[in-house]
């Protein structure tokens, strides 16, 4: 078994320990938050770079549906181009696997000593965490491949802290989390039966796009840097609604499409999009929880409806172990990094 599918299978432990930890009485303390900044509820700024960025699109969209201002920015851009845009009463969120990115610490540099600062780590003994006034575990346990543990225990973990961010009550969260675990071990179970089929059905080609939207862009950020990081194919992650503005004229039936269609504003809108690309003579790997027709140039990975947005928790599962099986095609090691380190320490 190959590291990276040794940690693929470590996710639902892993998930699931995140979850007794945040489901104890103080594991993030209101008054602690609260004390960050000079007004409540705050404007929230998600910043990472990475996957540790795509996991905060779930937690930015649960707090926008409750009027809660939150925006997801990369940490580079932040640092050099919006630093001002940071007022006192911004809590700034920052996730690092290692907590000694490059970019986070020329903002932790730039940001004002007092200032409004979670970390989401994974290394609790790092720089970041040093100097954050709340410091959140990521506790996926030591990663060696690519992110995978390190992804979906962010996810988790940031949504544990929008619950508390709004006051709102961690129960129907742990809830969704536990039987989210079940599904991950259930999908896992089955990869054998299941993964030959879309593997045959995905081959090669020389490019892949990504689609989704709302909370599952996560899904489609996370999905196109897999492919990149582990398969090595040039994947895209483009706004469903943004590949009708043009985009579209790229339809081609040697290309892959993978389009994340979830119940919710605007999973029909996928779905339509699925259709119309098929239409074409596109190719569509489709994950979706809605009812979709068996069409040719068309594979359909049925997954399980997931409340609050977390639907990422699943659909990225799926991708890992299609990334995985094309890249062990090719060598022995997939997930092996040949350029980037793990920790990128210069920008």
């Amino acid at each position: 078994m190959t590291t990276m599918m040794d940690e693929v299978i470590q996710q639902p432990a892993a998930l699931d320990g995140l979850r007794k930890y945040y489901a104890s009485p103080g594991a993030i303390r209101s008054k602690s938050l609260r004390a960050l900044t000079s007004h409540w509820p705050p404007t929230v700024v998600f910043t990472g770079m990475g996957s540790s960025l795509f996991a905060a699109y779930p937690a930015q969209a649960f707090l926008n549906s409750l009027g809660i201002r939150a925006l997801v920015w990369e940490a580079a851009e932040l640092l050099h181009h919006h630093l001002k845009a940071l007022k006192r009463d911004t809590l700034l969120v920052a996730v690092s696997q290692s907590g000694e990115t490059a970019e986070i610490l020329g903002l932790l540099e730039a940001l004002p000593k007092r200032f409004g600062l979670v970390a989401v780590v994974n290394v609790e003994g790092s720089t970041l965490t040093q100097r954050a006034g709340v410091m959140l575990p990521m506790m996926a346990g030591a990663q060696a491949s690519v992110s995978t543990r390190t992804y979906t225990c962010s996810v988790a973990a940031l949504m544990y802290l929008a619950h508390a961010i709004a006051g709102k009550p961690s129960r129907p969260l742990t809830s969704a989390l536990r039987r989210i675990v079940a599904a991950q071990e259930r999908i896992l179970e089955r990869r054998a039966v299941t993964c030959p089929s879309t593997l045959e059905f995905f081959g090669a080609p020389p490019y892949v796009a990504l689609m989704a939207r709302g909370a599952d862009l996560a899904s489609a950020y996370q999905g196109a840097q897999m492919f990149k990081e582990v398969a090595r194919l040039a994947a895209e992650p483009i706004s469903a609604a943004q590949f009708r503005h043009g985009p579209i004229e790229i339809l081609n039936p040697a290309h892959r499409y993978v389009l994340f269609a979830r119940r919710g504003k605007t999973g029909a809108f996928v779905l339509k999009l699925a259709r119309d690309i098929q239409s074409h003579g596109g190719r569509v790997l489709l994950l979706t929880d809605l009812a979709f027709p068996n069409l040719p140039g068309a594979r359909v990975i049925p997954v399980e409806s997931v409340a609050l947005g977390l639907g990422t928790l699943l659909d990225v599962l799926h991708i890992q172990l299609l990334v995985h099986g094309i890249a062990l095609r090719a060598r022995p090691e997939p997930g092996e990094l040949w350029i980037a380190d793990r920790v990128t320490r210069e920008e």
